[in-house]
């Protein structure tokens, strides 16, 4: 029987489930009185988690009718990376903040272009918005097509563990399960089986902190009346406001490192930023550029080129993140090893393997080629880096659906294998190490666009798709995402000049976004030709 209680979380949209959420009515539920013929666990609600309930819950009824599908998130709502950390001081290392959004957080591409299909964001959202737009709008597509019956909060996957072989088993799942009104309570755990499972937990949550000989030496010489010296990594970066006045290392040109220069420099007594060699330092930015870090001493910092600074107050590492999964590695589980100099490869590896960039072997950055699991019994979606999430989340998730649907529209094992070891032979031909650049779609036989095209293209030469005559990725989408800095520079004279509600009115469908990006560019390249190109300093770049 389903009480009534049961039958009113259901109903409420998934943000506010956190605020009445019982643990005891999932611990001690029953279990379903009917084995489902496919039962399929999801991990994470951030847009892969969301991308992948929403595809399979497009399949026809009569296919899916009687699959179970549940969708594990551990935190107190949908979003993965946008929804920023609960109310309350930051975690110190090694405690890991919930997420690294931080307050001055927003897109580097125009929203349009990081769309899911057919589902815009609102009208009058700012063409770069904020972390809050973004957040807000995987919640609006969850309760749009009404999630939450689907949908455990606060539910932690502690392990995954296949009990099987090759061709049949099962998923044994250890979930701990938090009530957000009891702090402090210990939480609760229960083990569900599972045909399927879905990885969807983003892959910006372990940071890759580097090591330098002398760090705790520096760190433990911090001269007398100055503030203490420090290194954190971006994840625990929130407010530039920190640093005024201070003179501050930021280490790495990727997306949180060209933020915190961007920041960081307009308040700091003095802001350098650390490079590898093949990068230049952010444009627009009030920083210094110098080479990598070679060492600390007791009073410097020290760099590659041996020069060194004796002032420097604190170091921001805008270094990335490794590419873990607890729940599949020891000792939760076998199923994923970690092995950050592996001798092994796609071709010999006898299990999953990460090298904290790269997890390996993987059909298309999706279904497991772990020689004891099934393929469709585990898939990955998100791991590509440099994408737009929400429209390559898609398209994955389509391509996962279908193949649980049906395995058959599958190559074999073998072929999959083949075709990794000729991709990332075709990587090497590009003078680019496969396992280095990792989900990095960065090489030219494999650009984001290209990739989402092939993986949807496939399903239609399979006949599980129609053949439309159309690339999955629009030409909007593509011109967006080319010409984002152009547009960026045009956002900030529009917003300089007041006019964002000018060109923002009326703007509702996909075709009427696609057509302000179309104007707005044509608009700024037209300034641009006229007043001799950029404006210095203008080009900003945010966060991906």
């Amino acid at each position: 029987m389903v009480c009534l209680r049961q039958l009113l979380l259901l109903s409420l949209p998934l943000s506010t489930l956190g605020n009445v959420y019982d643990v005891s009515q999932t611990v001690l539920a029953p279990p379903p009185s009917k084995r489902p013929s496919k039962s399929i666990a999801i991990v994470g609600a951030g847009s892969g988690g969301l991308a992948i309930l929403k595809t399979i819950l497009d399949l026809p009824p009569d296919v899916r009718h009687d699959w179970e599908v549940i969708l594990y998130e551990q935190r107190r709502d949908v979003g993965g990376i946008w929804l920023p950390d609960p109310p309350g001081p930051l975690p110190h290392y090694p405690a890991l903040p919930e997420s690294p959004t931080y307050p001055l957080l927003r897109t580097n591409t125009p929203h349009p272009t990081m769309t899911y299909p057919n589902f815009t964001f609102p009208p009058g959202t700012p063409l770069f918005p904020t972390w809050d737009y973004v957040q807000r709008y995987h919640a609006a597509f969850a309760e749009h097509f009404n999630f939450s019956q689907h949908v455990r909060l606060h539910h932690r996957v502690e392990a995954a563990n296949w009990v099987g072989d090759a061709e049949e088993g099962e998923w044994e799942l250890e979930v701990h399960v938090e009530d957000p009104s009891e702090s402090g309570v210990p939480t609760k755990a229960f083990k569900r089986n599972f045909d399927h499972l879905v990885v969807a937990n983003g892959h910006n949550h372990y940071p890759n902190i580097p090591k330098w000989d002398g760090t705790n030496n520096w760190l433990a010489n911090t001269p007398a009346g100055t503030p203490q010296r420090e290194i954190i990594h971006s994840i625990y970066y929130r407010h530039p406001e920190r640093y005024t006045n201070r003179t501050v290392v930021i280490v790495g040109a990727g997306a949180s490192g060209r933020d915190a220069a961007l920041q960081v420099g307009k308040v700091a007594r003095v802001a350098y930023q650390s490079l590898n060699p093949a990068y230049e330092p952010t444009a627009g930015a009030h920083v210094i550029p110098k080479p990598r870090i070679a060492h600390f001493n007791r009073t410097s910092v020290v760099f590659e080129d041996g020069s060194a600074l004796h002032d420097v107050d604190a170091l921001i590492l805008g270094t990335g993140y490794e590419f873990r999964i607890p729940f599949l590695s020891a000792p939760c589980s076998s199923v994923l090893a970690v092995d950050k100099h592996p001798t092994a490869n796609s071709t010999t590896a006898r299990t999953l393997v990460t090298n904290l960039r790269y997890v390996f072997p993987l059909h298309r950055h999706i279904f497991s080629l772990h020689p004891g699991i099934p393929p469709t019994a585990l898939a990955f979606i998100g791991l590509p880096v440099l994408v737009a999430n929400c429209p390559s989340d898609m398209a994955q998730s389509l391509l996962v659906a279908h193949a649980i649907a049906n395995s058959s529209i599958l190559p074999s094992r073998e072929e999959m294998l083949r075709d990794l070891f000729a991709r990332e032979e075709k990587i090497r031909g590009e003078g680019l190490d496969p396992y280095y650049i990792g989900h990095r779609l960065v090489a030219e036989s494999e650009t984001d666009h290209d990739y989402q095209d092939a993986v949807v293209q496939y399903l239609k030469d399979v006949g599980a798709l129609p053949q439309d005559g159309k690339k999955y990725v629009e030409p909007w989408r593509r011109l967006g995402r080319q010409n984002s800095r152009l547009l960026g520079r045009a956002w900030e004279r529009v917003k300089q000049r007041g006019e964002e509600s000018k060109w923002l009115d009326g703007v509702r469908t996909e075709d009427e976004w696609a057509d302000l990006m179309s104007r707005l560019t044509e608009w700024q390249r037209i300034y641009e030709e006229k007043h001799g190109g950029p404006e210095n300093g203008s080009q900003s770049v945010w966060y991906l």
